[in-house]
């Protein structure tokens, strides 16, 4: 009875902190939501209700011919998309040949720490160096340079979390695939693609909110053409003042495209965070 009693108090202070964390998380972005549909004196004397509301900044945003964000939307969809398409298969080869390699643990090890290394380094100590790198080879403010840097960035990631899906398929489901005549990449494309699914989705929605949520590479890659969506909402401001409602807008609808992918692959995202979680 006492343990019964015990683990449903565990329970409520779980339930309770997670609500509270909730709540911290979300409001900021209910506050901006809702400012989103104010017009600006309502926003700076922090009226929470407002005395009315509008749609003229999603109009600014959106329709306006000189200051939507269209092209900056544009530019971020595509660095974003082609950053997965690059990545994933990377990845996925990449990660099955360390995990299935026949290196000692000592030197897997010592591979797979180069490569979290790489990803560790801060972005702000080698930003100017790829703006130097970008500027010398003629591809400044263009999407190549961002989808390079992207690229680069989230792949030792990525290829350590195939790694971590890959090790938890049995080595049996593979041999008794090969005994039957499969070559290693039906293998690879029919056994071992299903099974890690969850795992891909995991790793492309992380790859995906990296290079979707840049700000600092693509404020020093671009000037006009490339720019992506977050420098753009960077912009919305004036010269003593922010646009708070210009910004709230953008705000709302740079996040839809990442609320919407996480909804699509969810299925398959909760899956692949627990998989390998729980080892016989």
């Amino acid at each position: 009875m006492n343990t019964k009693v015990a683990e449903k108090g565990i329970r409520i202070i779980a339930t309770a902190i997670c609500l509270i964390a909730a709540i911290i998380i979300l409001t900021p972005f209910v506050w901006i939501f809702l400012n989103s549909f104010k017009y600006f004196k309502d926003i700076v004397s922090f009226n929470i209700i407002g005395s009315e509301w509008t749609l003229y900044n999603y109009w600014i945003v959106l329709l306006s011919k000189d200051e939507n964000i269209i092209r900056e939307l544009m530019n971020s969809i595509i660095c974003t998309l082609s950053t997965l398409v690059i990545v994933i298969p990377i990845s996925l080869f990449s990660g099955y040949g360390f995990a299935r390699s026949r290196f000692s643990l000592g030197i897997k090890a010592f591979l797979i720490g180069i490569l979290l290394f790489a990803r560790i380094i801060p972005s702000v100590a080698i930003a100017f160096p790829y703006y130097v790198i970008s500027t010398e080879l003629g591809i400044y403010d263009t999407y190549i340079a961002l989808i390079i840097v992207y690229v680069i960035r989230t792949l030792p990631l990525a290829v350590f979390m195939m790694i971590t899906f890959i090790e938890d398929v049995p080595k049996e489901v593979e041999e008794a695939a090969m005994v039957d005549g499969a070559s290693l990449w039906q293998t690879l494309k029919s056994v071992i693609l299903p099974l890690i699914l969850p795992g891909v989705a995991a790793t492309a929605v992380f790859a995906f909110i990296y290079a979707w949520n840049d700000f600092l590479f693509a404020a020093y890659l671009t000037n006009v053409h490339a720019v992506n969506l977050q420098v753009r909402i960077a912009g919305f401001n004036a010269e003593y003042f922010i646009r708070w409602g210009e910004l709230s807008a953008a705000v709302i609808i740079s996040s839809i495209p990442v609320i919407v992918f996480a909804i699509l692959t969810q299925k398959y995202l909760i899956r692949g965070l627990t998989l390998g979680a729980v080892k016989g």
